[in-house]
C-alpha cells in the first residue's frame, strides 16, 4: 500500500461507510470521517445550531466510532503496511457477525449510545485489536500518560495503561459510541431535551440493533487534526 500520511492511528469499530448506520452518526457530529465533508446537524427544537454544534465538537474530531484500539503513533521499524496486515489479521480470525443491542445513556459527563446488555463477541473483538495491533504501537510519551491518566484510575487500570497505552481495555472495556463532549453548564432539561433528541434521531439503530462485522483503520494526519476512515477489515466468511 502507499503510505498516508498519518500522526496517529486507531481501530474503530464504526458502521459501513455511507449505510443508514453510519449516516445517522455523521450528521448528528456534523462530519463526514470518509470525506471530511460537514454536515449538517439535526440540531434539538428551541437550540441554536451553533450551541448544538459546540456540544457536539469534541466527537466530531474522532468521527463517528466506538474505539477498540486507542489511537497511537505507529513505532519505529513497523510499516503503515505492516499495520494493515495486522487489522486483516484480527478481522480474519472472526467468522461471524453479530449485533448489539443500544441504547441512549449519559456516561461520565458526555453522552453515548451504549450496550443494553454485555456482549461477548464483542469483547473478544476488542481484545484481539488491543493485544494484536499493540505491537505496532509506540510507548506513550509521559503528556500522554498524564492525559489518559485523568479522572481516578484504579490500580488495575493504571497497570493497564503501563502494558496497553489505555486503561480501560480487556476486562474493563465499555463499548460507546459518543455523541457530546462534556456537558458542563446544561440545566437537567437542556440534557434531557438532547438525549429525548438522540433518541428520536438514532431510532431505527435503538429499534433494529447496530450489527457488527468488522474492524476499522481511522487515522489522525497530523496532532490535533480530525480523524479519517482509512479501510475497513470485513470478518472472514
Amino acid at each position: 500500500m502507499n503510505d498516508i500520511a498519518a500522526y496517529r492511528h486507531a481501530a474503530y469499530f464504526a458502521p459501513a461507510p455511507e449505510s443508514a448506520a453510519w449516516l445517522l452518526g455523521a450528521q448528528w457530529l456534523g462530519r463526514c470521517p470518509l470525506g471530511g465533508k460537514n454536515l449538517a446537524q439535526p440540531v434539538p427544537d428551541y437550540w441554536k445550531p451553533s450551541f448544538f454544534a459546540q456540544i457536539t465538537r469534541e466527537p466530531r474530531r474522532y468521527g463517528w466510532h466506538a474505539t477498540l484500539k486507542a489511537p497511537f503513533v505507529l513505532e519505529s521499524g513497523y510499516t503503515q503496511s505492516d499495520l494493515q496486515a495486522r487489522f486483516a489479521s484480527v478481522a480474519a480470525s472472526f467468522h461471524q457477525g453479530f449485533k448489539l443491542e443500544m441504547e441512549v445513556a449519559q456516561v461520565g459527563n458526555f453522552l453515548a449510545l451504549v450496550l443494553r446488555q454485555p456482549c461477548q463477541p464483542l469483547q473478544d473483538v476488542a481484545r484481539a485489536c488491543v493485544e494484536q495491533l499493540h505491537a505496532c504501537a509506540s510507548a506513550l510519551p509521559p503528556s500522554e500518560v498524564a492525559r489518559r491518566s485523568r479522572g481516578g484510575l484504579s490500580p488495575r487500570q493504571q497497570a493497564m495503561l503501563a502494558q496497553w497505552g489505555y486503561p480501560y481495555v480487556l476486562e474493563d472495556f465499555v463499548f460507546h459510541m459518543t455523541l457530546t463532549g462534556p456537558l458542563d453548564g446544561l440545566s437537567a432539561v437542556q440534557i434531557e431535551q438532547l438525549a429525548g433528541q438522540a433518541r428520536n434521531w438514532f431510532a431505527p439503530l435503538l429499534e433494529q440493533g447496530l450489527w457488527v462485522d468488522a474492524v476499522s483503520w481511522f487515522c489522525e494526519a497530523q496532532a490535533g487534526a480530525d480523524f479519517h476512515f482509512v479501510e475497513r477489515f470485513g470478518f472472514a466468511s
